[in-house]
């Protein structure tokens, strides 16, 4: 052809799409008939998009038509018609508005689509506009029709105990069979039948993962691990998964909501028609087939899925806080690593949104809590149990320091104390043991003298008080601040934790709720703005030296 006809050609785009991978010719088919309506009609392809294997009922999963849609809404584009084979290769969408939507947005940009196999022309003329609403639905209703008898069949084959699709469960063996139901070969992982004859069973797995369905079900029932701990478990022990890389609590909760432990293969739980959400079914829908023999008895089956329900969610309040109750009373006493542990109760993290906090919970309950639980114990210590563990830390050691307690199995972390006795000093002086820096740093001196000549280390005192309350009455606590007041002439955050002998500031905000109410409770100025005028003034009369940072009572 000519260089004047080349020129004079229009340039257009063509979209080809096929809905299954084995239409091994379906795209050059469409290419070949969109090629010679092209080539009769003075149109020069320039650019094509495909959709292999993507179904027509969304345009979520169809890069290709995404592509050219988005093509088609810039300004500058080297095309200005789209070739399509008929009205089905658009797509198939179930409203039929959604088609016709974007068809009117490559209309809108100036490029028409153009459906080269069909007996009318796509020029806008009520009856192409009619004939192609019939074709759209047409192509809806071919969609509805052929997911109708899908799902049908699939019904029939699995009421009679074949499998439909989907990988091996764990414990179990896909058994391809003829039409006779014989048996053909074990089918491996990426295995699949290839004649429509054939057919795929389950079948008894090997006895060492048998055996793993068992140890799964008895660590979950009876020793109340969680899923994702007998993951753990069963990685550590180096046990295959299956056709799985490795464990993980999602392959564990798929081993015990299985029922094929039972012997029942179950198929339509949920379903997902035309690629819409996919929804639960009702039990009346739900197939149940008998298959194989049980490997898990019905008993331990069904106590491990009363335990995936609570798991799960599915019971109110009211049945969480029985439970928690019924735990207590067996007890006498709870934690959040004994409520974790227990069969029968939800997790701490559900049993937090539900009622607030455990403080809440353990109230409603009628439960006080004591203070810290260690983990190789069975009860929580008192504040004056972690005051005499932590006077024989210092007895023992001759010493006592941050990283000392941190590394005690049977005292709390120093975040623990100091959110038990407000701050690591108090806990010291509690326990009658040096508290303060310049006394800390004389007893390591001391301590590294008596190391060098040999003699005894010196014995801590007996201890002042009991528990913290004994030791800060909330009258005590204002008249504390009313003194700083005296002194300072404004009371600051900083004022408090610089102040050796000043119970600290998270004592007061637990006390009174926060700093301002401790304040306010005292007498003495409560107001911020106030405050920060007051420590201006006084900084300004005593002339502080410069560098001094100021201190909100946030």
């Amino acid at each position: 052809m000519p260089d004047v006809s080349e020129k004079s050609l229009i340039p257009a785009a063509q979209y080809l799409r096929m809905s299954r991978e084995h239409q091994r010719y379906s795209v050059r088919n469409q290419a070949r008939a969109i090629a010679a309506y092209a080539e009769d009609r003075g149109l020069k392809i320039v650019k094509t998009y495909v959709d292999r294997g993507k179904s027509g009922l969304t345009l979520s999963q169809r890069p290709g038509l995404q592509a050219l849609l988005s093509d088609v809404l810039k300004p500058r584009r080297a095309f200005d018609r789209v070739l399509v084979l008929d009205v089905s290769r658009w797509g198939r969408f179930q409203n039929l508005d959604q088609s016709s939507h974007y068809e009117f947005i490559c209309f809108e940009a100036g490029v028409p689509i153009t459906y080269c196999a069909e007996q009318f022309e796509n020029d806008g003329s009520p009856i192409s506009a009619l004939l192609k609403q019939i074709k759209r639905l047409q192509a809806a209703e071919f969609s509805r029709e052929l997911s109708e008898k899908v799902i049908h069949g699939q019904r029939l084959q699995a009421q009679i105990g074949h499998k439909i699709g989907g990988p091996r469960r764990f414990g179990f063996d896909r058994i391809l069979v003829d039409e006779r139901d014989c048996p053909i070969q074990k089918l491996e992982k990426g295995q699949s039948k290839a004649l429509s004859s054939h057919r795929v069973i389950y079948a008894t797995g090997s006895d060492a993962e048998v055996k793993v369905v068992r140890d799964i079900f008895r660590w979950y029932v009876r020793d109340a691990l969680s899923m994702r701990q007998i993951a753990f478990r069963l990685t550590a022990q180096g046990v295959a998964a299956g056709d799985r890389e490795g464990w993980s609590g999602s392959l564990v909760r798929s081993v015990l909501t299985n029922e094929l432990v039972l012997g029942f293969y179950t198929f339509n739980r949920t379903s997902q028609r035309l690629k819409t959400k996919q929804v639960k079914n009702p039990p009346e829908q739900v197939i149940r087939t008998k298959v194989t023999e049980p490997i898990i008895s019905k008993s331990l089956f069904d106590s491990a899925a009363r335990r995936l329900i609570i798991r799960r969610h599915g019971a109110s309040p009211d049945e969480n806080l029985k439970a928690v109750t019924r735990l207590f009373r067996a007890r006498g006493y709870l934690s959040g690593e004994l409520i974790n542990t227990c069969s029968y109760t939800q997790s701490t993290t559900v049993l937090r949104e539900q009622f607030g906090s455990l403080q809440n919970l353990y109230r409603l309950v009628g439960f006080a809590p004591l203070a810290w639980c260690p983990r190789t114990e069975d009860r929580p210590l008192t504040n004056a149990q972690i005051l005499e563990r932590l006077r024989a830390l210092y007895e023992s050691e001759g010493y006592i320091n941050q990283e000392l307690i941190n590394a005690t199995c049977s005292l709390p972390a120093v975040s623990t104390l100091t959110r038990l006795f407000g701050k690591l000093s108090t806990a010291y002086r509690l326990a009658g043991i040096p508290s303060g820096l310049r006394e800390l740093q004389k007893r390591g001196i001391a301590r590294r003298k008596a190391l060098r000549t040999g003699q005894p280390l010196c014995e801590a005192s007996a201890p002042k008080w009991a528990t913290l309350p004994d030791r800060y009455s909330d009258e005590s606590l204002l008249e504390s601040l009313r003194q700083l007041y005296k002194v300072h002439g404004h009371v600051t955050a900083h004022i408090i934790r610089v102040d050796e002998n000043a119970p600290s500031v998270s004592l007061f905000a637990a006390r009174f709720g926060s700093l301002l109410n401790a304040y306010r409770a005292a007498g003495i100025e409560c107001r911020r703005s106030e405050i920060w005028r007051q420590a201006q003034r006084t900084w300004r009369t005593r002339a502080i030296p410069t560098g001094m940072h100021r201190y909100s009572d946030q």
